[in-house]
């Protein structure tokens, strides 16, 4: 048994082997030419002839920074990162495809594209508040692209990280922000103004009305009779010390100060 095992070990030293994980697949190159794909496990090749390429079939991360237009003219610094891994049926057409620089080849190059084909649709103001709805849009372009050029690559994920503006962008923001907010406050001080003076007029329009109806009462009586009531109203009383005139409105004083 030793004996066999020992052949076994001398074989596989002359043979070759080669050792795939199941994270990864093996490219078989034969003469430098793609031959077959290797799954996880171990597997015996000649070494004289044979080379395994090993693809790893895991999600991975891509970051990429790159600068773009926005749809007002402004300069825009994009960082992306991007989770991917190959189709592991697919390892074979990758490789005959973009072969091992495959995300150099391929994936970076689409990913540039998407970036610089869906800043350009949004206002530099705007991209901060539709951070997730670009981020959408961005994931749904990649993927389109990929499947396109039969990349054969996944995304699992993509996240935009940062938005980076101009200086001189960041200023007239600000600017604009403190504009805003003196914009603001003179018309709080504008509509506080206005409902001063609705309710002045209200005001005004109710003392018009106790003027119309007193003017009314003048004509429905006698003016004397209203003036004693408005008097009598006012009267402190003391009886003045010469009394002349309306003898109604002396009895009517008299009763009232004899009541107190």
């Amino acid at each position: 048994m030793k004996k066999l095992l020992s052949i076994l070990m001398l074989a596989m030293f002359f043979v070759g082997c080669s050792v795939i994980d199941e994270t990864e697949r093996g490219v078989v190159l034969s003469w430098g030419k793609y031959s077959e794909t290797l799954g996880p496990g171990m597997h015996a090749i000649n070494p004289v002839t044979d080379e395994v390429v090993k693809f790893p079939i895991r999600t991975e991360l891509k970051t990429v920074t790159l600068d773009a237009g926005s749809n007002d003219l402004q300069t825009v610094t994009v960082t992306a990162q991007v989770n991917y891994h190959v189709d592991p049926m697919k390892v074979d057409a990758v490789y005959k495809n973009y072969g091992i620089e495959y995300v150099a080849n391929i994936l970076v190059p689409k990913i540039n594209e998407t970036i610089t084909g869906v800043t350009p649709q949004y206002k530099a103001e705007d991209m901060l508040q539709k951070r997730e709805e670009i981020r959408d849009r961005m994931r749904t372009t990649l993927k389109t692209k990929l499947d396109s050029a039969n990349a054969f690559i996944v995304i699992d994920g993509l996240a935009v990280t940062s938005f980076e503006f101009s200086k001189e962008f960041k200023a007239s923001v600000e600017e604009k922000q403190v504009q805003e907010q003196k914009a603001q406050k003179e018309t709080y001080i504008t509509q506080q103004m206005e409902e001063q003076n609705k309710q002045k007029v209200a005001r005004a329009r109710a003392d018009s009305t106790v003027i119309a109806l007193q003017m009314s009462a003048l004509k429905q009586q006698s003016g004397s009779e209203y003036l004693m009531l408005k008097f009598i109203e006012k009267w402190d009383g003391q009886l003045p010390e010469v009394v002349t005139g309306n003898d109604k409105l002396m009895q009517m004083l008299d009763v009232s100060k004899k009541n107190k």
